[in-house]
C-alpha cells in the first residue's frame, strides 16, 4: 500500500470514530504511520482530502452495484442485483458505508464533490425513471422514490451488518428485497 493509500484508509477510520472536526491531520498521518507533512504532499488541505475519500467510496460503490446487471433480464432482477450488490459492498467495505452515513450530507463536503458524486449514480436513476415509463413501478417524483429506496436500503444494511449471516440465507435476501419491491411496484 502506497502513502497516499494508507492516509486514505487512516482518515476513513479516524473520521468514522471522531468525525471531520475532531480528527486533525496530525492525528491522521500517525496512524497511516506517515511523516506530519506527507499528508500534504497528496491533499492541500483536510478538506479535499475528505472529498477525495467521499469520491473514491462512491467509485467503489457504483463499481459493485454495476456488477451483474447487465446480465439480469427482468426490471425487478435488475434492481434485486442492486440491491444486493449494495448489502454485499456494505458488507465487505462497512467502514465505507458508515463513512456515508456520517458524511453524505455533511457541510465538509464541497457542493462540486457532491455533484460529482450524485452522477455516478445516473444509470440507477435512468433505470428508476424507466420502470416509472414502463409503468413498472409507482410514477412519482424521482427525487422522493429515490429517496424511498436509499432509506431502504440503508435500513436494511444496518440489519445485515448486525446480523451478517442473513446476508448468505437466500430466503432472507428475497423476503428482505420483498420490501424494497412492495414499496415500488406498480
Amino acid at each position: 500500500m502506497d502513502k497516499k493509500e494508507k492516509i486514505l484508509e487512516a482518515a476513513l477510520k479516524l473520521f468514522n470514530m471522531y468525525g471531520f472536526d475532531n480528527t486533525p491531520t496530525a492525528r491522521i498521518t500517525k496512524e497511516a504511520g506517515v511523516a506530519t507533512g506527507t499528508l500534504f504532499n497528496y491533499f492541500k488541505s483536510k478538506e479535499e482530502l475528505i472529498n477525495v475519500l467521499y469520491l473514491n467510496c462512491k467509485d467503489s460503490l457504483t463499481r459493485r452495484l454495476a456488477a451483474g446487471l447487465d446480465q439480469e433480464k427482468t426490471y425487478r432482477s435488475k434492481l434485486k442485483r442492486i440491491y444486493i450488490n449494495y448489502i454485499g459492498w456494505s458488507l465487505e467495505n462497512t467502514d465505507e458505508f458508515l463513512f456515508f452515513q456520517q458524511f453524505c450530507n455533511s457541510s465538509c463536503i464541497g457542493e462540486v464533490t457532491r455533484k460529482e458524486g450524485l452522477s455516478k449514480f445516473n444509470s440507477i436513476l435512468e433505470l428508476i425513471a424507466e420502470g416509472m415509463e414502463k409503468e413498472i413501478i409507482k410514477n412519482v417524483n424521482l427525487d422522493y422514490i429515490s429517496t424511498v429506496l436509499i432509506g431502504i436500503l440503508n435500513s436494511s444494511t444496518y440489519y445485515f451488518i448486525a446480523n451478517p449471516e442473513l446476508a448468505v440465507d437466500d430466503e432472507f435476501l428475497e423476503t428482505s428485497f420483498n420490501f424494497l419491491w412492495d414499496s415500488i411496484k406498480k
